[in-house]
């Protein structure tokens, strides 16, 4: 850790009741919004006496749970602009004693703010991420034109699994290229967008003509496209429920997009007899397993196919 960091933490106990947890999640919100807290590194820890998801529950989802105080907490962490600190260890933190009818739940939690993550290195996962098909490609009329180019799977020799491997990874160059040459840095495209698309309109006020009205219509058509991009864009990062929030693209979005690698990684597993799977190499024993009951094993001969076609993709 850097030295010379000032940086708050809030310890929490929850109530019991839902009713009076209420005042734990508006004393949050107000901090965030009335103190410096929020203005520099910030952890609250504690027993909230609340379950963040239904997979908190060990019933879940065998059987109905109760959820009662989940919208609230959910809610309340988005007014205090708090994320869920990457945990490691068991998945739940509480039981209820009960031999008849075990139950845990994972009621303690650790929350931070943007501040924390960025400044404290120990809470942040370095990792290679995998290719990732964002919706808003989609929409661009090169799409269609580029997935008809890149999928030939005729031209690929070996077995029909094979062929689809091979399809799917000399696909993702052209979607990556599609991507990053009409949609990288989408917040910046609209702003300048956005500006090209006021001179014209600010012209047509002072001296209207044909040829600005054209050019007007299809730059706005194209500052269209890059706003549905963009609102759809941080809906797929971000995974917080957008309508509820309310406005598109707010601050706590981005800050959420940055966060999503602190939960991007399988911290366990469930076998068949609902026993955990937590340690790094019984996961990859555990999902190799499964895989292989699910595929089967295929013989595959030499295949025809050189090296260098290998690495054209």
């Amino acid at each position: 850790m850097a030295e010379n960091i000032n940086f708050t933490v809030t310890f929490v106990y929850g109530f019991n009741e839902v009713e009076a947890r209420q005042s734990i999640w508006d004393e949050l919100a107000f901090i965030n919004r009335t103190t410096a807290a929020s203005l520099s590194p910030w952890s609250v820890a504690g027993d909230f006496n609340q379950i963040m998801r239904t997979s908190n529950h060990s019933d879940y989802p065998a059987s109905v749970i109760d959820i009662s105080g989940m919208e609230d907490m959910n809610m309340a962490l988005q007014d205090a602009e708090l994320l869920e600190a990457q945990s490691k260890g068991s998945p739940f933190t509480w039981w209820n004693n009960q031999v008849d009818n075990p139950i845990s739940k994972k009621i303690d939690h650790t929350l931070i703010n943007q501040a924390w993550a960025s400044t404290i290195p120990s809470l942040r996962r370095q990792s290679c991420k995998p290719f990732k098909f964002f919706h808003h490609v989609i929409d661009h009329p090169d799409y269609v034109a580029t997935i008809s180019e890149a999928w030939k799977p005729d031209q690929i020799s070996g077995s029909d699994q094979f062929k689809l491997l091979r399809s799917l990874k000399c696909l993702k160059k052209d979607l990556r290229r599609l991507n990053k040459t009409h949609f990288s840095g989408i917040t910046q495209r609209v702003k300048e967008q956005s500006t090209v698309v006021e001179g014209l309109q600010l012209s047509l006020l002072s001296s209207p003509d044909r040829v600005t009205a054209e050019q007007e219509h299809q730059e706005r058509a194209k500052l269209n496209m890059l706003l549905t991009a963009e609102q759809k864009f941080y809906r797929q990062r971000s995974r917080v429920r957008w309508a509820d929030v309310g406005d598109r693209n707010t601050p706590f979005f981005h800050k959420t997009v940055a966060q999503r690698v602190t939960r991007n990684h399988i911290h366990f597993l469930k076998d068949e007899n609902e026993q955990f799977i937590g340690t790094a190499a019984g996961i990859k024993a555990h999902s190799a397993h499964y895989f292989k009951r699910i595929l089967g094993h295929t013989y595959m001969a030499d295949s025809p196919a050189t090296l260098r076609s290998y690495k054209g993709c």
